[in-house]
C-alpha cells in the first residue's frame, strides 16, 4: 500500500506500488496472449486487408474477397488497425506483431492505475479492482483492431477525468484522439458516449467544469468532429450502429450474451456483482453512469466484456478506497527504510511472479509454428493446401469462423469466400442463404449453384456434411477430424 508521504521517502528508481500491481498484471497479460498464439479468425482477414491497402495504395470502397458480394459497398472502418498489423507482420514476423499487441492490455491497465492514483485511490484498493479487471479481459487479449479500443478508451477515462477548470483546454486533444479512433476500431463510439456522459454531468454541475459549462459543447463537438475524419467522410460515423445485425447476435458467440453457467464467464459475472453491490460509492456520477452502461453491453454482447471492465474500474476502486478508509482510516507512512525495504520486496515479487507467468505460458507457443498453431487451433489447414495448390481460383463455401482463415490462404491465388467475419457488410439475406446451406435445409442446392460455388468446406458434425451433398454429387475430396473438403467435380 503506497500512500503520498512514502512516496517522496523512497528513490525515484523504485516504482510506485500501483504501477508494480499494473506493471504485473499487465506480464501476466502479455504472457497468456503471447501463449495463445494467433488463433482469432478475424486476425486472417485482417492482415490480408492491411496488404491490400498496402500494395494499392488506397483504402477500398468495395469487397474485394468474397464471390457474395464482391464489387458491392464495403467500409473498412478498422482500415489504420489493418494496415499497422499488416506493417507489423511484414517487418517484425506473426510472432512479433502479437507481441506488441500483447503489451496492449498492459498499457491499458497502467493507464487505470495511474487515474486511481491521481484520484487518491492507493494501492490496496487497486489491486483487488484491477486484478478482476485483468481477468475479465484475458481471454480476449488477440492481435485484433479492439485492443487498440480498450487503451483508447482507458486515454479517454484519463483525459476527462483529470480536467479542471485551469486545465479545460486539454479537451480539445480529443480532437485528434477520436480522429485516429474513428480510423483504428468501430468502438469510438463508445468514447463519444463516454464524452456525451461527461458533458451532461457538466451542464448539471456535476464536475470539475460546471463554473464553465460551455466547454460540455465543446467536449462533444471535437469528438465527434475527429470521428468524422474518416475515408467514409462525416456520415462515417454511424458506421457502428450497423454492427447488431440479428444474424450476428444468433449465430457468432462473441456477439451473444454470456451464459454464467460457463466458468470462463464468471469474471464478468464478478464484476457485475461487485459493481451492483458498490452502489457508485465514491464516484462521480458520470463515472458511474458509463460503468453501469458498459456493464449492459456486456450482458448483450460478451465481445463488450473487456469494455465494460475499463469502464467499471474506476468506480470500483473509488468506492473500495472509500470503505477501506471509512472502516481503518488513512494508513500512515512508514520509516524512509521501511518504506524503501517494502517496495523492495513488492518489486521483487513482482518479479518472480511474472517469471512465472512467463515460463508457464510462452514456451508452448514460442515452440511452435504458425502453421502448427493454426492446425491445433481447428483450422482446416489440410484442406486449405489441398485447394491452395489445385483449385486456387476455388468459389469456396466455407464454415463462417474459417471465412478470415480462406481468405489469408487463397486470395492471392484467386479464391474467393462465400462470407467472412464483416457480417456487418454482408446482406442479411446472404448470411440466411449461408445458414440454409450449412444447414442442409430445403433448397440449399439450389442456393448453391445459384451463386456457383465451387467447393464446401465444413466441420464434419455439419448436416451438410453428413452425405446429404455426396447424395446430391458432390465429391468428397478430404476429410479430417477437423474438416470435410467437398468439391463439386474432383476430376
Amino acid at each position: 500500500m503506497s500512500d503520498a508521504p512514502e512516496l517522496r521517502t523512497t528513490p525515484r528508481w523504485l516504482p510506485a506500488t500501483h504501477v508494480i500491481i499494473a506493471l504485473v498484471l499487465g506480464a501476466i497479460l502479455f504472457a497468456i496472449t503471447v501463449g495463445k498464439g494467433v488463433r482469432d479468425p478475424d486476425y486472417f482477414w485482417h492482415v490480408v486487408a492491411g496488404r491490400f491497402m498496402a500494395q494499392t495504395g488506397s483504402v477500398p470502397t468495395t469487397d474485394p474477397f468474397s464471390f457474395t458480394w464482391n464489387g458491392q459497398p464495403w467500409t473498412p472502418h478498422e482500415w489504420l488497425a489493418e494496415l499497422m498489423i499488416h506493417s507489423l507482420v511484414s517487418t517484425v514476423g506473426e510472432v512479433g506483431a502479437l507481441v506488441v499487441f500483447a503489451l496492449i492490455p498492459g498499457a491499458t491497465l497502467l493507464i487505470l492505475a495511474s487515474i486511481l492514483a491521481r484520484m487518491g485511490v492507493r494501492a490496496i484498493a487497486q489491486a483487488p479492482v484491477l486484478s478482476l479487471t485483468a481477468l475479465v479481459i484475458a481471454p480476449y487479449a488477440t492481435l485484433r483492431p479492439q485492443a487498440l479500443s480498450w487503451l483508447l478508451l482507458a486515454v479517454t477515462l484519463a483525459l476527462l477525468a483529470s480536467v479542471t477548470t485551469a486545465s479545460r483546454r486539454r479537451l480539445i486533444w480529443l480532437l485528434p484522439l477520436f480522429m485516429a479512433w474513428a480510423n483504428l476500431h468501430g468502438l469510438y463510439i463508445v468514447g463519444i458516449g463516454v464524452v456525451g456522459a461527461y458533458a451532461l454531468f457538466t451542464l448539471l454541475g456535476r464536475t470539475p467544469l460546471a463554473s464553465h459549462r460551455e466547454w460540455a459543447f465543446v467536449a462533444v463537438g471535437v469528438a465527434v468532429v475527429g470521428a468524422m475524419v474518416t475515408p467514409a467522410g462525416p456520415l462515417g460515423v454511424l458506421y457502428p450502429l450497423r454492427y447488431s445485425q440479428e444474424w450476428g447476435l444468433a449465430h457468432i458467440q462473441e456477439w451473444q450474451s454470456p451464459n454464467f453457467h460457463e466458468p470462463a464467464h464468471w469474471p464478468l459475472l464478478t464484476l457485475i456483482v461487485v459493481l451492483i453491490l458498490n452502489g457508485g460509492r465514491a464516484a462521480p456520477g458520470w463515472l458511474q453512469l458509463v460503468a453501469y452502461v458498459g456493464t449492459v453491453m456486456a450482458l448483450v454482447a460478451l465481445r463488450n466484456s473487456p469494455v465494460a471492465a475499463v469502464l467499471a474500474t474506476p468506480t470500483l476502486a473509488l468506492g473500495l478506497e472509500d470503505r477501506i478508509r471509512s472502516r481503518w482510516g488513512a494508513h500512515r507512512a512508514a520509516a524512509p527504510r521501511v518504506a524503501v525495504r517494502r517496495r523492495m520486496l513488492e518489486l521483487v515479487t513482482g518479479i518472480v511472479v511474472v517469471a512465472g507467468s512467463f515460463a508457464i505460458f510462452l514456451p508452448p507457443a514460442l515452440s511452435t509454428t504458425p502453421g502448427e498453431q493454426q492446425r491445433a487451433a481447428g483450422y482446416p489447414t489440410a484442406a486449405a493446401d489441398i485447394l491452395a495448390s489445385r483449385y486456387p481460383d476455388v468459389r469456396v463455401v466455407g464454415e463462417y469462423g474459417w471465412g478470415g482463415y480462406l481468405i489469408y490462404r487463397l486470395y492471392d491465388g484467386g479464391g474467393r469466400v462465400f462470407v467472412d467475419g464483416r457480417n456487418d457488410m454482408y446482406a442479411e439475406a446472404i448470411l440466411d442463404d449461408y445458414t440454409s446451406i450449412v444447414s442442409a435445409d430445403e433448397g440449399w442446392s439450389q442456393l448453391v449453384d445459384r451463386y456457383g460455388a465451387d467447393a464446401l468446406l465444413f466441420p464434419p458434425a455439419r448436416a451438410i456434411t453428413r452425405g446429404i451433398a455426396q447424395a446430391a454429387g458432390w465429391c468428397e475430396a478430404y476429410r479430417d477430424d477437423h474438416s470435410v473438403l467437398l468439391l463439386r467435380d474432383c476430376s
